[in-house]
Order: structure tokens, then sequence, then C-alpha cells
């Protein structure tokens, strides 16, 4: 009498060695690449985050530079109080300084000039030798009394690195570098500002706008 052996095992009670580090290192792999698009998509969200931030700063500089010279002011009866005056500071750019009615960038502390006041643009240094846009006011009227005393420059953009301004010669058509006729005002007067610092992480960028003088016309 023979006797059969049953060859079928039973149930296998669970997972080898070897199948749960496969598995292990499935998950961990599909776990860094889920990380990885993670990490790429934040940043990219953060930089976009960052350029439109920087874009509306630039922009509200632009048009705040525009409402200023579009408001600009002049009598040709005094021409010592309300000359258009456009000068190069060696190692920094260009100032341009003008008397106008638009109240933009006057703080509060400066309430007394709105109406008419004298701003100077420029580009100034603070004490870290980081180059700013700055705007200084004085009442328009009384450019000799203040001549001596020490004025407040306020910040335009500390993201600013250079400061530029030319001006349309209504007697040729050129444009000029610098502005010395008190008996004359520009027909226009084109600012070029360039946006960011040596060392930042978004590029430079370089802007320019040019802006017709109602008053000259």
């Amino acid at each position: 009498m023979s006797v059969r052996s049953n060859s079928r095992s039973g149930p296998r009670a669970g997972f080898t060695l070897v199948e749960v580090l496969l598995a292990v290192t499935i998950l961990s792999l599909v776990m860094v690449g889920v990380y990885g698009i993670w990490s790429a998509s934040l940043k990219a969200w953060k930089r976009g985050g960052e350029a439109t931030e920087v874009f509306q700063r630039q922009r509200v500089v632009m048009e705040t530079l525009t409402q200023l010279a579009q408001s600009a002011v002049y009598f040709g009866a005094s021409p010592e109080l309300y000359a258009i005056i456009g000068a190069k500071t060696p190692g920094l750019g260009d100032s341009v300084s003008f008397v106008t009615a638009s109240d933009a960038f006057l703080p509060p502390s400066e309430g007394n000039d709105i109406g008419m006041r004298r701003v100077t643009i420029s580009l100034e240094r603070d004490d870290y030798q980081r180059t700013y846009l700055a705007i200084v006011n004085q009442p328009a009227l009384t450019v000799k009394d203040n001549s001596k005393q020490e004025l407040q420059a306020h910040v335009v953009s500390m993201d600013v690195s250079g400061f530029f301004v030319r001006y349309l010669n209504p007697r040729d058509g050129d444009w000029n570098e610098k502005w010395e006729d008190p008996n004359v005002i520009p027909s226009a007067m084109e600012f070029t500002v360039v946006f960011g610092q040596p060392g930042d992480q978004i590029p430079s960028v370089t802007v320019t706008r040019a802006v017709d003088l109602p008053v000259a016309d």
C-alpha cells in the first residue's frame, strides 16, 4: 500500500525581508519625487510673488515720478524761483530739482508745503553705502531762505542703484544730459531708473519713461 504525500504548501505567513525592503525603497523614491515637485513649485510660487511685489514697487516709483513732473510749475516772471535744474553727481548719477504742485511723497510732517514745493530727486547713499532714490522737499517761494538749512532727504525707494534724467530742449528738439537755463524749461523729461542692487537674487531691471511737461506748452 502506497502513501501519497501532499506537496501543496499552506498559506504564506507574511512578506519576506526582501519584499519589505523593496516596498520601502519604492515608497521612499515616490516620497522624494513628490517632495521635489512640491519644493520646486513652492520656490516658483515664491519667486513669482516676489517678482510681482518688485514690479508693483517699480510701477509706483515710475508713476510718482511722472505725477511730479506733470505737475511741474513755472512762471517766467520769477525764473530764479521756478527754474528746473538738472545736474550730475560724480559717483552717484543725476539729480533734478523743480517746483511741483503734486503732493506725492510729501510726508505729513511737511504738510505745510502742500500746494507748491520744490523737490530735488537724486540718488543717495545710506550709512552702509547702499544707494537709494531720495527726495528733498522745501517751500517753493523761499528757496533762498532755506538754502542754508539742512533739509531732510526722504526715501523714495531703497531698491534703486541708478538714476538718470535727460531733458528735451524745445529750441532744437535734442535731448540734453543736463539742464541749467533758468529762463527756459524743457518740453519733456526722461527718467531712467535702475531697480535692483548688486547681489540681489532678482536681476536688475532698467525702466525708462519720457514725461511731457504740460507747463511747457
